[in-house]
Order: structure tokens, then sequence, then C-alpha cells
């Protein structure tokens, strides 16, 4: 986020953000005092309490903001604060009825974030020089620490917040920034002195307040709900208990249990009375719904990505008001280019198809245009550039306002917050012009009624498996039926969904827990043939720690079967870590180095040491050469079996390539005109180095040298037929089908799910910034959350 910033004149961003409303005139404008901020001039001898309390009491005596107050808030954190964080900002601008009165941060009232800061320009997060390698982001320690405690409150306030933008005024002593940030950058004002130009300052808090809630980057289609409200009582009703709910344990129902065509499940309702039972605000949500909208009654998100410049998702369990029932709601900022299909357009084409073990779509749709505005000013002020194909400018470097492929320092943190799942943007669909640019977001909404359990949840290894051969094969019938592979298979997005089905003979109803394939909006058609020439950097797209090795290599490639059917396996080897009994003494630092590690050489991020031996050199799961992981149960076998076909694969597709190569380096070249090379000094008579010993090495050796044969890697038949079983999905299908079925004396399922191994103090043995990170597209550096940023 700190490297997608983009400054405007105070002028420029005043006329643009806060315009005038239409009619007003010059002698319509307030006169302010010349000495309203004098009482701050003393500078650097003032505390940071101090410029804090003065310029609080500045603006709200002299009413700079009419209808607004400007409220000091550091004393505790806001009780509505979800993460524990605790955060405490110093001051927010609230509307005069909202002020807060409790000395809380108000999260959910607060209209315009303010930030004090007591040294300038040791703690300006940005640097407004301009010199020729200056950078709008200062690299500072100090500079980023104080960068990355803004980000930390802005995004605290989208995710309490229904934002589509939010401005902040950032009081460093004697200086003043405006910053409005959105899901694809921040833009910020130049730093300029208030005491000396307070008329600059008084005009923009004034122009301030004269802003609707929509201008100030609220979001319309989401209104806010109060204890008097029809919906927010309703609220309270559904959430309490229902005599007819289903508990969602693997089991035949009893006779004497209540079966409706659409059974409500006990945990679905736990959800949602969660959300109501906390302090968070409750909202009516909007979602197009064909030619109309259909309103969601939601409260706090289950789900939230950590992060700013990002899609921003949250997922709520949501109540439908038109077909009276819970469903589950997904809010997200879409990456906004023309050839990407919105998920709800996938899943619509995977349901209409009649593909398994997928959601099921109600409604979705783009929120009232709204849009990202930092990549229309960014671009703004780029310089135009050349389509001629001979100009230098197409390859001019991406502007300093994006992120650097450098890796960046990160505090310690544990590993419960580091296995966070991550998503890695895509957007190679925009045909390049990201390279050059910030990313678009459009706002998004879409409702399924699935509401699922998370896979960590699973009941015993033979279930775990259960759960992911029924989504291999939810990933089987996309691939067949639409022509579309998920790029996204991470544990994330493998869910357990509780369901009522029939037996077939005597038609007695039972409880069976099933796999739900989830999160199609990275989805993507499989191109019969691609292009030979790729980018040198083509974008990465998936879930760092469950891509496969190929996805992690230096010139990633077009996400295929065999990507996917490995991303699954991660998926189960994780949780069989993690989660069941095994001979791995340390879960946490397997999990840390196989999971989150990767290389970085030359400026690009490529895939951990301990992924690609046990998947490219081994070939069979251990925890280093010679020392095996085993679980006492038929996961044995599925390790046993599979890790030996991913490892042929590879050795196949290396064969390939170098083959493919040397191809290449005999085709005859024409018209090219090489130029010599030059020539060496000449060397001094006598001087030639090392001349008496070499000749004494050939007497030695007297000829007898012999050249070593080359290693033969040409892939034997078993291998190659190895490879070819990944080519589809039938053959990881039929041994996940024998694994669940198998119960020999040496290998049978039992009661092997354990307490998570993964202990809840867990500091990473390795420092952030050689742990994993999340790749973006073109391979922008991560940003900071736990790994490093983004992740």
């Amino acid at each position: 986020m700190a490297h997608k910033a983009v400054r405007m004149e105070v002028s420029e961003f005043q006329d643009t953000f806060f315009p005038l409303p239409e009619g007003t005139t010059a002698d319509q404008h307030p006169q302010w005092p010349a000495d309203i901020f004098d009482g701050l001039a003393a500078g650097d001898k003032l505390t940071e309490h101090e410029i804090q309390t003065r310029f609080a009491n500045a603006i709200n005596n002299s009413d700079l903001i009419p209808g607004l107050k400007m409220s000091i808030s550091s004393e505790k954190p806001d009780i509505i604060d979800m993460g524990n964080s605790k955060q405490k900002p110093d001051t927010a601008i609230f509307k005069a009825d909202s002020v807060p009165t409790d000395g809380r941060p108000n999260w959910a009232d607060q209209l315009v974030a303010v930030e004090f800061k007591g040294y300038y320009p040791s703690q300006d997060p940005f640097d407004d020089d301009d010199g020729k390698d200056a950078k709008l982001e200062s690299d500072a320690e100090k500079r980023r620490e104080v960068r990355g405690q803004l980000i930390d409150y802005v995004e605290l306030v989208f995710r309490i917040q229904h934002r589509t933008a939010l401005f902040m005024i950032l009081v460093i002593n004697r200086h003043v920034r405006v910053l409005r940030w959105d899901r694809s950058g921040t833009i910020i004002t130049r730093a300029f002195d208030y005491v000396d130009t307070p008329q600059l300052l008084c005009e923009i808090l004034w122009r301030m307040s004269l802003l609707s809630g929509e201008q100030l980057g609220m979001d319309t289609s989401a209104t806010r709900l109060y204890p008097n409200d029809r919906d927010y009582k309703l609220m309270d009703v559904l959430a309490s208990d229902w005599p007819g709910d289903l508990a969602s344990e693997d089991r035949v129902l009893k006779p004497d249990e209540c079966i409706k065509n659409d059974p409500v499940f006990k945990y679905v309702r736990e959800k949602f009375r969660e959300a109501v039972c906390s302090a968070w605000p409750r909202y009516r949500v909007e979602v197009p719904d064909g030619d109309g909208v259909r309103i969601f009654l939601i409260g706090p998100p289950s789900f939230y990505a950590h992060g700013m410049a990002c899609r921003g998702t949250k997922g709520y369990v949501a109540w439908d008001t038109k077909a009276r029932r819970f469903a589950w709601l997904k809010d997200a900022w879409r990456l906004d280019y023309g050839r990407m299909e919105p998920e709800g357009v996938i899943l619509s084409k995977l349901n209409a198809k009649g593909v398994v073990n997928v959601p099921t779509l109600v409604c979705h749709g783009d929120i009232r245009n709204q849009k990202t505005r930092t990549p229309d000013i960014w671009e703004a002020q780029q310089p135009v550039r050349s389509s001629t194909p001979s100009s230098t400018a197409t390859s001019v470097s991406p502007s300093p306002t994006l992120v650097d492929p450098s890796p960046s320092a990160s505090s310690s943190t544990s590993l419960k917050r580091t296995l966070v799942e991550v998503e890695v943007n895509d957007e190679s669909d925009s045909e390049g012009s990201e390279a050059y640019t910030l990313r678009r977001h459009v706002h998004y909404r879409i409702v399924v009624q699935e509401v699922a359990k998370p896979l960590s949840e699973f009941l015993s290894g033979q279930h775990l498996v259960s759960v992911i051969m029924d989504c291999v094969e939810a990933h089987r019938d996309a691939v067949t039926k639409t022509n579309v592979v998920h790029r996204d298979v991470s544990s994330g997005n493998i869910l357990i969904l509780p369901k009522v089905t029939y037996d077939e003979n005597d038609g007695s109803p039972s409880v069976t827990w099933k796999g739900l394939l989830a999160d199609w909006e990275l989805s993507k058609p499989i191109h019969e043939s691609e292009p030979l020439l790729r980018p040198r950097q083509p974008p990465r797209t998936g879930t760092w720690q469950f891509l496969s090795v190929g996805m992690l290599t230096e010139n990633p490639k077009t996400v295929e079967i065999p990507d996917e059917l490995e991303s699954y396996l991660h998926v189960l080897l994780y949780f069989s870590i993690r989660y069941l009994s095994s001979d791995c003494k340390d879960p946490a630092e397997f999990i840390e180095s196989y999971f989150d590690a990767y290389t970085f050489q030359g400026g690009i991020y490529t895939c951990g040491t301990r992924k690609t031996h046990v998947i490219q050199t081994a070939g069979k799961l251990e925890v280093r050469k010679g020392m095996p992981i085993t679980f006492g149960s038929p996961m044995d076998y599925i390790f046993r079996t599979l890790l030996p076909l991913f490892k042929a694969h590879y050795k196949v597709q290396d064969h390939m390539k170098a083959t493919l190569k040397d191809a290449a380096s005999k085709l005859p070249t024409r018209n090219i005109r090489l130029m010599p090379a030059p020539r060496p000094p000449s060397a001094a008579p006598g001087a030639r180095r090392g001349a008496g010993s070499i000749a004494a090495l050939k007497a030695l050796t007297a000829g007898k040298l012999e050249l070593l044969a080359p290693i033969d890697d040409t892939p034997t038949p078993e291998e190659q037929r190895w490879a070819a079983a990944l080519q589809n999905h039938n053959f990881t299908l039929g041994i996940l089908a024998n694994a669940y079925d198998l119960d020999t004396e040496e290998l049978k399922w039992g009661d092997d799910k354990v307490e998570d191994r993964v202990p809840e103090d867990y500091k990473p043995q390795v420092p952030s910034r050689e742990r994993g990170r999340r790749f973006c597209a073109y391979n922008e550096a991560p940003q900071d959350d736990g790994l490093p940023e983004e992740l």
C-alpha cells in the first residue's frame, strides 16, 4: 500500500474531491481569522498530545466544519475492535449528533480520520522531494512504521463500515497532509504549514462539511440499522433458538426429527447469532438481482481479508429478505478489467451445466458503479507512451508509486497469523497495461445459498479425504462440462457442507457432509493452445502456500490440471500435518518451511526448497532426506502413491523444455549481424599464468583423461505413464477413493484427528523477510500482514 501513493497539489485535490455545491460563489465563503492556529506555532516545543488538543479545540471552537465535530479518542480502544488490536487513533471527525463521549474511537461512526505526529519531517510517512531519484514514499524505518500505523487504522474502518473511500487528515506538528484511501491506493496532498497558511486548511475543512455521505466515501448501498428499526428487531428474532433447526453431525436422522424441504442447520443460526450479539453495527445491504435489487441483513463479517490495496473480501452470514432464508454474502472489490468475468457469471455457467459440489448462485452484481479513483489520478499524471514499436517508452520502468520487487522487513508474528490464506491477484486479462498502472477495482457483491463450514472442522483423516475427493470431482466437472479451471485451489476455498440426503432404497433421510469448492472468481477457461512467447515475468494466480512448484518457478506458466491436482495434494498435506496424528516431531516448523518459504534470487520470488525437494526431487514425504513422515493410516498410501507421479511429471516437463530449447538452438538464423568480440590485450612474454603447472598435469595424465558420459535425464516409459496420469482427474480420484475404503492390518482409518499441532504462541523460526510471501501481478513485492504485506 505504501508504494501505491499518488501526490496531488492541494488546490487540485480540493477541487477534485471537495467540490463546492453548484451555485456557490466566492462571497459565500466564511471569513476565518488569520490567527486561528497561532496556539500551535511553538512547533517542536509542543508534545504530540498538546498538538492534538490545541488543534481539535481550534477546529471546534471556531466551528470550521459546520455540522461536524472533531473528537479526541485516544484514551481507550473501541469495544467492537474484533481483531483485538486495541488500536486507539488520535482523533476523528463525526457528525455533531454522533460525537462519542466515552473516549473511544467509535469506528462505526467516524466520517474522517485524523492522526497526529509530533516531529516533521521524521514522522512524515511521505516525502515531497522532487529530485531525480526521489520516491514519494519514504523508506526510513520510522516513516515506514507510521505508514503502517495509518494503514492499520484505515483497514479497520473499511472492515467495520461499508466504504468506497476514506479521507484522513495527517497533522505532523505545524504541517498537514490530506489523504484519500481506496482499494487501489492512496492519494495525498503535499505537506503545507497550516500555521502560516491557515486559510488553506480552513477552506478544505469548510468544503468537507458541505459534502454528502457518498462524497465522503460512504457506501450508499448499505443502510445502517438502529435498535428501533424493524429489520434490527427481526435480526434479534432470527438469532434466537428455533426448535426445527438440525444439528450438523454426519448421521442417519431419527424419525422424530423435523425435516423441512429447506432445513436450517444449527451452526448457521449460531454464526448469525454471533454477529447479532456483537457490538458491531448492523446493515441492510443491496445486491443486484436481474433488473432490480435484493435486500440482505448482515452484522459483522465472518471472514475478512487483511490488507488495503487488494480486493478487500468480506464474507457474511446474511438473511435474504426475499427468499426468507439464510445465505452467504461476499462483498469484494473485484479487478476491473474487461476480459475478466465476475464470479457470479462463472457460477451461473457451472450451475447451468450441473457441475457438482459448487455453490448455488442467488444473485450478484456491481454496486452502483462504485469504482476506485486512485488509478485515474495516477494515470492522468503519467507521460503519454508512444505506441511506436521502436520507442524506448515501452520499456520504461513502472513509476515508483508501484511496489518495488524487493523484500521488506516485517516484525515477527505468530504462525497462527502467518498461515492466513492469501489470494494472488491475477490481472493478465488486462493485456499487460496493469504493469504500468495501479490496479482498478469495482465494488461487487455475490450471494450463494450455501453457508458452509471451514475445512479445519473435518472430523477425521477419512473425512478429510472424502471432502477433498468431492472438490476434485467438482473440479473435474468444471473442466469437462465448462472447460474452466479454478486457479485458486486452497484451504480457504475447500469447504464442508452438511446436507440432507435420502437413501435410494427406502428414502430414509441422513445428514451427510460433502465438500464444496467455492470462490471461482479467479477461474478461467482452458486454452487449447498457448502462444510460444510469454512475458518474462507473467503473473501468478492462486494462494502462495498451495501453489504448485511449477507455478512458483522463475517463469510461471498457465495453470493446468496437474497444477490444480498438486494444489489439492498441498491442502491435504497441510491439514494432515496440522490436525492428524503423525511422527512429524515439529509440525509448526514443517508447515512454515514447506508452505510459507520462498527463494529470492535476481529480484524474483520462487518456490521454497522443502516443497521443491518433496515434490520435484524426492517424490516422497519426508522432513529431510532419509527422514520420512508417516501417519499410520491410509493417508500414507495417498502420499506414497501420488508423490511419485508429480516427481515424474516434473521430470517429463523438464525433458520437454530441454528438447524444445535444443531444437530452437538448431533453427537457421537469417539477417543477424554478429559483432566480433573484442580482442583481449596481449600478454607480456612468458607471463602466461600457470603454464608450467598445466604442462606438468598433461605429462602426469599422459592423455588418459576420459570425458564423463552425460547424465541421461530422459524419462522412462514408466515415468511417462505416471506423468500422463495427472493430465486428468480420474487417477487421483481413484487413489483417494481407494484410500477412503482402505482397511488393512497395516493401514486403517481411526479417530486420528487431534488438537491443532501448531502452538498458539509459536514464533516463526525464520525472519519474515525470508518466509513465504504473497505474489501480486508482475512480481510486485508483498505488503505487510504477518507474512509481509498483503499476505
